[in-house]
């Protein structure tokens, strides 16, 4: 676990130094919007995988089951996401809307009541979901450089958001784990008996 986290330190700095449109965060004023959150307390991964078994029963779709199998057997997870960001007023069109302004002037009527029950809080830059594309493959090159087995996953960091782990609006989960066998590789697809007794999963 020391090499671990060691590893999940590196990482963290990989998706703070991995390049940002504009290179604003070097711009006088220019605030971090990349949040990185490590986790390995069981405790915590636990109530993520009983968030992961709540979704997947209320969608009736087994995968949730399977990330919440998996999160029970995670070494590590580093959340690394976009948090406070900011567009790079590039106007670029990129998001359905002519400018930077008139993009954040028509954000917030999409976050209905219903938003709550969305997996992450959109709409979100275009530019910056590639901000933190970047992030997350540098990373996850480190993780892999050093050897430890990762997994970029998105359900169990919509867990973490609804959980309050991350403030992120938008996040991915660079799991992890240290195992004679890759837990990640070769993982089926659970079989789930739902309320109304309907089996789905192969």
């Amino acid at each position: 676990m020391e090499a671990l986290r060691q590893v999940a330190n590196l990482c963290a700095v990989a998706a703070m130094t991995a390049p940002k449109s504009g290179g604003q965060l070097f711009l006088k004023g220019g605030k971090s919007f990349v949040e990185t959150i490590l986790i390995e307390d069981r405790a915590t991964l636990n109530r993520l995988a009983e968030w992961l078994r709540e979704r997947g029963n209320k969608l009736k779709d087994p995968i949730w089951f399977r990330d919440a199998d998996t999160a029970e057997k995670l070494d590590l997870v580093l959340f690394i996401g976009l948090a406070k960001w900011y567009p790079p007023l590039y106007d670029c069109g990129a998001c359905g809307y002519a400018t930077c302004a008139e993009f954040l002037q028509a954000a917030p009527k999409h976050h209905t009541s219903l938003a709550n029950d969305w997996e992450f809080a959109g709409p979100i830059c275009q530019v910056r979901c590639i901000d933190l594309g970047i992030a997350v493959g540098s990373a996850a090159k480190t993780a892999s450089m050093n050897n430890i087995d990762a997994r970029c996953q998105t359900r169990i960091a919509a867990a973490a958001r609804h959980c309050g782990v991350i403030t992120s609006d938008l996040a991915v989960a660079l799991s992890m784990s240290v195992c004679h066998k890759n837990i990640f590789f070769d993982k089926k697809m659970p079989i789930v008996t739902f309320s109304d007794e309907e089996k789905v999963g192969k």
